[in-house]
């Protein structure tokens, strides 16, 4: 099983139609999909679609869309944690926190997410810019990859996954999938950006201990027009890495489907 963990849903006509026929020619499965709800355009496209968007794809595509929930920290509380679970949505994207990822604020919400079992997938890194940063009060020093730690130690059970290794903060993403079982991390980013730019030796420098590609999750977070190349690119990482069929298998669906309860083939 291919799942594609990490996409978002762009407000252009067709959209969720046209990103479940490219997922079909290129054999993955499921992908899941997150709103932003953020009317601002940048390489990617406009993220202005929201969770209800998201709910439409799926109800649209069932069999291939899963929808992951934008919780807004500092305004969303548990209580959305339980709303989306209702809604039928399979984890969650947590993304432009106000305050750091570890403020003791926000723990009600990883608890509550820990205890429904649902994942979460959390931006780390520099985020994009756009017309909401100043009034949402965004920072990219509040998505390091470092604020996760106390998260993964107080919620040992919540399973999360810190996207684009942390970018620029790559080390600090790598350690965090070391050092807690709970938290993994993925490899996303733009057809031309961090990843075609680093060797194999720099990823084998930086996931260098016993089973750390077991650490990754594949995801592409690009354009379905772009997606193509995504995938291409980590099956060129990975095989450079020599890193081995079964570990790729895992990194390629067989992590998400156990953390989504979908069925693996011949189990």
């Amino acid at each position: 099983m291919l799942i594609d963990f990490h996409h978002h849903l762009l407000h252009e006509p067709n959209y969720a139609d046209r990103l479940v026929e490219r997922c079909r020619a290129l054999g993955i499965d499921r992908v899941c999909c997150s709103g932003l709800g953020l009317p601002s355009r940048n390489w990617l496209g406009d993220l202005s679609p929201d969770n209800g968007d998201v709910l439409a794809a799926v109800e649209r595509h069932p069999g291939t869309i899963i929808g992951l929930a934008t919780l807004r920290l500092g305004r969303d509380g548990p209580e959305a944690v339980d709303a989306f679970r209702a809604q039928g949505f399979a984890g969650l994207k947590i993304t432009r926190a106000p305050r750091r990822y570890d403020d003791p604020a926000f723990w009600p919400v990883y608890a509550r997410a820990e205890e429904l079992g649902l994942p979460v997938l959390f931006h780390t890194g520099f985020v994009l810019l756009t017309d909401r940063d100043a009034e949402d009060g965004v920072s990219s020093d509040h998505l390091r990859p470092v604020c996760l730690d106390l998260v993964a130690r107080r919620f040992p059970g919540l399973r999360f996954v810190a996207a684009h290794l942390g970018m620029p903060w790559y080390e600090e993403a790598a350690m965090l999938a070391r050092f807690h079982a709970n938290a993994y991390v993925d490899l996303t980013g733009s057809p031309a950006g961090w990843r075609n730019r680093r060797s194999p030796a720099w990823f084998q420098e930086h996931l260098y201990w016993d089973g750390a590609f077991r650490k990754v999750v594949f995801g592409t977070d690009v354009h379905w027009r772009d997606m193509d190349a995504a995938l291409a690119d980590h099956r060129r990482i990975l095989d450079l890495c020599n890193v081995p069929a079964d570990v790729q298998a895992e990194i390629f669906g067989g992590t998400a489907a156990r953390w989504l309860g979908l069925p693996l083939p011949g189990v």
